[in-house]
Protein backbone atom coordinates (compact mmCIF):
# COMPACT_ATOMS: atom_id res chain seq x y z
CA UNK A 1 0.00 0.00 0.00
CA UNK A 2 1.35 3.70 -1.14
CA UNK A 3 1.83 5.94 1.80
CA UNK A 4 1.01 9.57 1.69
CA UNK A 5 2.43 11.24 4.10
CA UNK A 6 3.19 15.08 5.12
CA UNK A 7 1.16 18.00 4.01
CA UNK A 8 -0.55 15.72 0.60
CA UNK A 9 -1.62 13.43 3.41
CA UNK A 10 -3.02 16.05 5.63
CA UNK A 11 -4.81 17.76 2.59
CA UNK A 12 -6.03 14.57 1.30
CA UNK A 13 -7.53 13.59 5.38
CA UNK A 14 -9.20 16.79 4.91
CA UNK A 15 -11.14 15.88 2.11
CA UNK A 16 -12.21 12.91 3.72
CA UNK A 17 -16.42 13.29 4.40
CA UNK A 18 -18.67 11.67 6.84
CA UNK A 19 -19.78 8.45 4.91
CA UNK A 20 -16.13 7.75 4.83
CA UNK A 21 -16.04 7.93 8.07
CA UNK A 22 -19.54 6.27 9.01
CA UNK A 23 -18.33 3.38 6.68
CA UNK A 24 -15.05 2.76 8.43
CA UNK A 25 -17.90 2.90 11.88
CA UNK A 26 -20.13 0.68 10.23
CA UNK A 27 -17.92 -2.06 9.33
CA UNK A 28 -15.87 -1.77 12.62
CA UNK A 29 -19.24 -2.54 14.24
CA UNK A 30 -20.65 -5.13 12.01
CA UNK A 31 -17.48 -7.27 11.53
CA UNK A 32 -17.71 -7.30 8.00
CA UNK A 33 -17.70 -5.36 4.44
CA UNK A 34 -20.93 -7.82 3.66
CA UNK A 35 -22.68 -7.06 6.59
CA UNK A 36 -22.12 -3.32 6.66
CA UNK A 37 -23.28 -2.90 3.21
CA UNK A 38 -26.24 -4.53 4.13
CA UNK A 39 -26.74 -1.42 7.35
CA UNK A 40 -26.02 1.08 4.85
CA UNK A 41 -27.84 -0.23 2.29
CA UNK A 42 -24.78 0.09 -0.61
CA UNK A 43 -23.16 -2.67 -2.74
CA UNK A 44 -19.63 -4.36 -0.91
CA UNK A 45 -17.48 -3.08 -3.52
CA UNK A 46 -18.78 1.05 -2.73
CA UNK A 47 -18.10 -0.02 1.36
CA UNK A 48 -14.53 -1.59 0.33
CA UNK A 49 -13.91 1.38 -1.88
CA UNK A 50 -14.53 4.14 1.17
CA UNK A 51 -12.51 2.25 3.57
CA UNK A 52 -9.36 1.48 0.98
CA UNK A 53 -9.79 5.29 0.07
CA UNK A 54 -8.52 5.95 3.91
CA UNK A 55 -6.34 2.96 4.05
CA UNK A 56 -4.34 4.41 1.02
CA UNK A 57 -4.57 7.78 3.03
CA UNK A 58 -2.84 6.42 6.00
CA UNK A 59 -0.53 4.01 4.09
CA UNK A 60 -1.95 1.80 6.71
CA UNK A 61 -4.28 -1.05 6.84
CA UNK A 62 -7.37 -0.37 9.11
CA UNK A 63 -8.74 -3.62 8.89
CA UNK A 64 -7.30 -7.43 8.99
CA UNK A 65 -8.85 -9.40 6.35
CA UNK A 66 -10.04 -12.82 7.66
CA UNK A 67 -11.30 -15.32 4.60
CA UNK A 68 -14.88 -16.20 5.60
CA UNK A 69 -15.27 -14.76 9.22
CA UNK A 70 -14.85 -11.34 8.58
CA UNK A 71 -12.47 -8.37 9.60
CA UNK A 72 -10.92 -6.90 12.89
CA UNK A 73 -9.09 -3.38 13.34
CA UNK A 74 -5.61 -2.89 12.91
CA UNK A 75 -3.80 -0.86 15.44
CA UNK A 76 -4.21 1.86 12.86
CA UNK A 77 -7.45 0.82 12.91
CA UNK A 78 -8.18 1.50 16.53
CA UNK A 79 -7.09 4.82 16.26
CA UNK A 80 -8.77 5.92 13.14
CA UNK A 81 -11.77 4.41 14.70
CA UNK A 82 -11.18 6.54 18.01
CA UNK A 83 -11.37 9.69 15.45
CA UNK A 84 -14.47 8.88 13.49
CA UNK A 85 -16.19 8.66 17.10
CA UNK A 86 -14.79 12.47 18.22
CA UNK A 87 -15.97 13.79 14.46
CA UNK A 88 -19.69 11.56 15.00
CA UNK A 89 -19.91 12.80 18.17
CA UNK A 90 -19.55 16.58 17.17
CA UNK A 91 -21.65 15.90 14.28
CA UNK A 92 -24.55 14.58 16.70
CA UNK A 93 -24.14 17.64 19.48
CA UNK A 94 -24.50 19.97 15.99
CA UNK A 95 -27.88 18.18 15.05
CA UNK A 96 -29.18 18.62 18.75
CA UNK A 97 -28.53 22.21 18.81
CA UNK A 98 -30.14 22.85 15.24
CA UNK A 99 -33.12 20.58 16.72
CA UNK A 100 -33.34 22.50 19.40
CA UNK A 101 -33.79 25.82 18.10
CA UNK A 102 -36.31 24.31 15.96
CA UNK A 103 -38.32 23.55 18.49
CA UNK A 104 -41.00 21.24 17.46
CA UNK A 105 -38.40 17.85 16.66
CA UNK A 106 -38.49 17.22 20.08
CA UNK A 107 -41.84 16.45 20.15
CA UNK A 108 -42.78 14.78 17.58
CA UNK A 109 -39.46 12.64 17.36
CA UNK A 110 -38.51 9.53 19.84
CA UNK A 111 -34.83 9.73 19.42
CA UNK A 112 -33.14 6.08 20.29
CA UNK A 113 -29.44 5.24 20.26
CA UNK A 114 -28.12 1.42 21.02
CA UNK A 115 -25.32 -0.93 20.62
CA UNK A 116 -25.74 -2.75 16.79
CA UNK A 117 -26.91 -5.77 18.86
CA UNK A 118 -29.55 -4.08 20.79
CA UNK A 119 -31.36 -3.11 17.58
CA UNK A 120 -30.48 -5.71 15.78
CA UNK A 121 -32.21 -8.39 17.90
CA UNK A 122 -34.67 -6.46 20.56
CA UNK A 123 -35.51 -3.33 19.03
CA UNK A 124 -36.15 -3.82 15.48
CA UNK A 125 -38.39 -6.71 16.55
CA UNK A 126 -40.10 -4.29 18.62
CA UNK A 127 -40.81 -1.11 15.84
CA UNK A 128 -44.36 -2.63 15.10
CA UNK A 129 -45.56 -2.41 18.78
CA UNK A 130 -43.41 1.09 19.26
CA UNK A 131 -45.21 2.83 16.12
CA UNK A 132 -48.56 1.26 17.42
CA UNK A 133 -48.18 2.62 20.99
CA UNK A 134 -46.18 6.33 19.36
CA UNK A 135 -48.43 6.27 15.96
CA UNK A 136 -47.51 10.42 16.39
CA UNK A 137 -44.01 10.17 16.51
CA UNK A 138 -41.54 9.25 14.31
CA UNK A 139 -39.14 6.53 16.12
CA UNK A 140 -35.27 7.50 15.36
CA UNK A 141 -32.86 4.78 15.73
CA UNK A 142 -29.29 5.10 16.05
CA UNK A 143 -26.34 2.65 16.17
CA UNK A 144 -23.98 3.74 18.55
CA UNK A 145 -20.32 2.89 17.34
CA UNK A 146 -18.78 3.07 21.39
CA UNK A 147 -20.25 3.44 25.11
CA UNK A 148 -18.69 6.53 24.84
CA UNK A 149 -20.73 7.61 21.63
CA UNK A 150 -24.04 6.38 23.19
CA UNK A 151 -23.51 8.53 26.40
CA UNK A 152 -22.74 11.42 24.83
CA UNK A 153 -25.74 11.69 22.66
CA UNK A 154 -28.07 11.28 25.26
CA UNK A 155 -26.52 13.83 27.08
CA UNK A 156 -25.68 16.28 24.49
CA UNK A 157 -30.12 15.76 23.29
CA UNK A 158 -28.84 13.78 20.25
CA UNK A 159 -31.43 10.87 21.91
CA UNK A 160 -34.03 10.87 23.93
CA UNK A 161 -32.85 7.30 25.64
CA UNK A 162 -29.46 5.28 25.37
CA UNK A 163 -29.46 1.67 25.52
CA UNK A 164 -25.56 0.58 26.72
CA UNK A 165 -23.40 -1.66 29.02
CA UNK A 166 -24.04 -1.48 33.28
CA UNK A 167 -22.23 -0.30 35.06
CA UNK A 168 -24.40 3.25 34.51
CA UNK A 169 -23.14 6.62 34.22
CA UNK A 170 -23.40 8.95 37.51
CA UNK A 171 -24.39 11.86 35.29
CA UNK A 172 -27.38 10.28 33.92
CA UNK A 173 -30.47 8.57 35.04
CA UNK A 174 -31.08 5.08 34.45
CA UNK A 175 -34.81 4.34 34.20
CA UNK A 176 -34.58 0.79 33.43
CA UNK A 177 -32.57 -2.67 33.37
CA UNK A 178 -32.22 -4.83 30.46
CA UNK A 179 -30.96 -8.47 31.02
CA UNK A 180 -30.17 -10.43 28.64
CA UNK A 181 -28.91 -14.86 29.32
CA UNK A 182 -25.57 -15.39 27.67
CA UNK A 183 -25.27 -18.91 26.63
CA UNK A 184 -21.97 -20.96 25.65
CA UNK A 185 -23.28 -22.07 22.08
CA UNK A 186 -21.52 -24.70 19.57
CA UNK A 187 -22.45 -26.42 16.46
CA UNK A 188 -24.78 -29.46 16.64
CA UNK A 189 -22.58 -32.55 16.93
CA UNK A 190 -19.34 -30.61 18.23
CA UNK A 191 -16.99 -33.08 20.21
CA UNK A 192 -17.99 -31.24 23.54
CA UNK A 193 -21.09 -32.10 23.66
CA UNK A 194 -20.26 -35.39 23.98
CA UNK A 195 -17.76 -34.76 27.40
CA UNK A 196 -19.96 -35.30 30.96
CA UNK A 197 -21.05 -31.71 31.86
CA UNK A 198 -19.03 -31.61 34.63
CA UNK A 199 -15.82 -32.37 33.25
CA UNK A 200 -16.33 -29.83 30.26
CA UNK A 201 -14.82 -26.14 31.91
CA UNK A 202 -11.58 -28.32 31.84
CA UNK A 203 -11.72 -29.54 28.22
CA UNK A 204 -12.64 -26.32 26.88
CA UNK A 205 -8.93 -25.00 25.93
CA UNK A 206 -8.36 -28.09 23.92
CA UNK A 207 -11.33 -25.97 21.24
CA UNK A 208 -10.82 -23.07 19.43
CA UNK A 209 -13.37 -19.86 21.22
CA UNK A 210 -14.62 -16.63 19.45
CA UNK A 211 -15.05 -13.86 21.58
CA UNK A 212 -15.46 -10.04 21.86
CA UNK A 213 -12.21 -7.82 21.43
CA UNK A 214 -10.63 -6.75 24.85
CA UNK A 215 -11.81 -3.65 25.69
CA UNK A 216 -15.53 -4.85 25.55
CA UNK A 217 -17.41 -5.24 28.73
CA UNK A 218 -19.06 -8.36 27.65
CA UNK A 219 -15.41 -9.92 26.82
CA UNK A 220 -14.57 -9.18 30.93
CA UNK A 221 -17.93 -10.78 31.90
CA UNK A 222 -16.91 -14.18 30.24
CA UNK A 223 -13.19 -13.83 31.21
CA UNK A 224 -14.50 -13.87 35.04
CA UNK A 225 -16.84 -16.83 34.10
CA UNK A 226 -14.35 -18.45 32.80
CA UNK A 227 -11.87 -17.81 35.62
CA UNK A 228 -14.41 -18.42 38.07
CA UNK A 229 -15.24 -21.73 36.31
CA UNK A 230 -11.64 -23.27 35.81
CA UNK A 231 -11.97 -22.80 32.43
CA UNK A 232 -9.02 -22.06 29.98
CA UNK A 233 -10.00 -20.22 26.73
CA UNK A 234 -8.40 -20.76 23.70
CA UNK A 235 -8.99 -17.33 22.02
CA UNK A 236 -8.75 -17.59 18.02
CA UNK A 237 -11.46 -14.99 17.21
CA UNK A 238 -12.03 -11.64 18.56
CA UNK A 239 -14.92 -9.44 16.74
CA UNK A 240 -16.87 -6.38 17.93
CA UNK A 241 -19.33 -8.45 15.33
CA UNK A 242 -22.18 -10.98 17.21
CA UNK A 243 -22.83 -12.09 13.96
CA UNK A 244 -18.85 -13.45 13.19
CA UNK A 245 -19.05 -15.07 16.78
CA UNK A 246 -22.10 -16.65 15.62
CA UNK A 247 -20.86 -17.89 12.47
CA UNK A 248 -17.81 -18.83 13.60
CA UNK A 249 -19.62 -21.11 15.94
CA UNK A 250 -22.29 -22.21 13.21
CA UNK A 251 -19.85 -22.94 10.93
CA UNK A 252 -18.39 -25.54 13.65
CA UNK A 253 -15.41 -23.42 13.51
CA UNK A 254 -15.60 -22.07 17.09
CA UNK A 255 -17.06 -22.19 20.45
CA UNK A 256 -18.22 -19.24 21.72
CA UNK A 257 -20.86 -16.76 24.37
CA UNK A 258 -23.58 -15.12 22.71
CA UNK A 259 -26.77 -13.54 23.94
CA UNK A 260 -30.53 -15.63 23.74
CA UNK A 261 -31.78 -12.79 21.87
CA UNK A 262 -28.83 -13.26 19.16
CA UNK A 263 -29.48 -16.88 19.12
CA UNK A 264 -33.08 -17.80 18.90
CA UNK A 265 -33.77 -18.76 15.63
CA UNK A 266 -30.67 -20.71 15.21
CA UNK A 267 -31.55 -22.66 18.02
CA UNK A 268 -34.99 -23.41 17.10
CA UNK A 269 -33.36 -24.32 13.49
CA UNK A 270 -31.14 -26.65 15.17
CA UNK A 271 -28.31 -24.72 13.51
CA UNK A 272 -26.82 -24.26 16.95
CA UNK A 273 -26.86 -25.86 20.69
CA UNK A 274 -26.36 -24.04 23.98
CA UNK A 275 -23.75 -26.03 26.07
CA UNK A 276 -24.70 -26.90 29.54
CA UNK A 277 -21.24 -26.18 31.19
CA UNK A 278 -21.12 -25.14 34.89
CA UNK A 279 -21.54 -20.94 35.92
CA UNK A 280 -23.75 -20.76 32.78
CA UNK A 281 -26.24 -19.16 31.58
CA UNK A 282 -24.61 -15.26 32.80
CA UNK A 283 -26.70 -12.67 32.93
CA UNK A 284 -25.58 -9.57 30.81
CA UNK A 285 -27.25 -6.09 31.91
CA UNK A 286 -28.03 -2.90 29.67
CA UNK A 287 -28.76 -0.13 31.17
CA UNK A 288 -31.43 2.42 29.38
CA UNK A 289 -30.78 5.94 30.35
CA UNK A 290 -32.08 9.78 30.24
CA UNK A 291 -30.99 13.13 30.63
CA UNK A 292 -31.94 13.70 34.88
CA UNK A 293 -35.71 15.16 34.89
CA UNK A 294 -36.74 13.39 31.78
CA UNK A 295 -37.45 10.21 33.08
CA UNK A 296 -40.92 11.78 34.38
CA UNK A 297 -41.75 12.66 30.30
CA UNK A 298 -44.77 10.88 29.63
CA UNK A 299 -43.42 9.46 26.65
CA UNK A 300 -40.34 7.82 28.44
CA UNK A 301 -42.37 6.44 30.70
CA UNK A 302 -44.82 4.75 28.26
CA UNK A 303 -42.20 3.56 26.47
CA UNK A 304 -40.39 1.74 29.66
CA UNK A 305 -43.58 0.46 30.53
CA UNK A 306 -44.05 -1.42 26.84
CA UNK A 307 -40.53 -2.66 26.92
CA UNK A 308 -40.88 -4.48 30.45
CA UNK A 309 -44.42 -5.92 29.05
CA UNK A 310 -42.64 -7.00 26.29
CA UNK A 311 -40.34 -8.81 28.50
CA UNK A 312 -42.67 -9.84 31.01
CA UNK A 313 -45.08 -12.31 28.25
CA UNK A 314 -41.86 -13.73 26.31
CA UNK A 315 -41.88 -17.15 27.45
CA UNK A 316 -37.87 -17.91 26.12
CA UNK A 317 -34.48 -16.33 26.18
CA UNK A 318 -35.17 -14.62 23.01
CA UNK A 319 -36.46 -11.55 24.27
CA UNK A 320 -34.64 -9.90 27.07
CA UNK A 321 -36.11 -9.12 30.23
CA UNK A 322 -36.47 -6.07 31.13
CA UNK A 323 -37.53 -3.68 34.59
CA UNK A 324 -37.58 -0.48 35.67
CA UNK A 325 -34.78 0.41 37.83
CA UNK A 326 -36.65 1.30 40.42
CA UNK A 327 -39.62 -1.37 41.51
CA UNK A 328 -41.70 1.53 42.43
CA UNK A 329 -42.31 3.08 39.10
CA UNK A 330 -44.20 0.51 38.08
CA UNK A 331 -47.08 1.20 40.32
CA UNK A 332 -49.93 2.74 38.42
CA UNK A 333 -52.01 1.88 35.80
CA UNK A 334 -50.79 -0.57 33.34
CA UNK A 335 -50.24 1.04 29.49
CA UNK A 336 -52.74 -1.63 26.96
CA UNK A 337 -50.09 -3.52 25.10
CA UNK A 338 -51.43 -2.69 21.21
CA UNK A 339 -50.22 -5.91 19.17
CA UNK A 340 -49.84 -5.62 15.07
CA UNK A 341 -50.81 -8.71 13.14
CA UNK A 342 -49.64 -11.91 14.69
CA UNK A 343 -49.34 -10.59 18.48
CA UNK A 344 -46.40 -10.01 20.71
CA UNK A 345 -44.52 -13.51 19.99
CA UNK A 346 -44.48 -12.68 16.43
CA UNK A 347 -42.79 -9.51 17.31
CA UNK A 348 -40.43 -11.49 19.42
CA UNK A 349 -39.53 -14.42 17.86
Amino acid sequence: MTESSGPHRQQLLRGLSFDHLFAVRTVASAGSFREAAKILCLSQPAVSQRVHHIEHILGSPIFDRHSGIGVTLTDVGRAFLAFCDRAMGVLDELHADIAQDDGGDAETTLSITAPSDSIQYFIIRLLPLLRARFPHRQLRVTQAGSRSESLGMVKSGAADLGFYRVPADPQLSTVALMDEKLHLVAAPGHEILRIPVGERAGALGAYPFATYVASMRSRQLVERWALKAGARLRVDIESQSLDVMKQAAVSGSAITVLSGPAIGDELKEGRLAIVEIDGMPLVRATAIVVRPGDEQRPVIREFIELLVRVGRAASDDATPEVRWSHDSKVAGNAIPLPVPVGGVSAANR
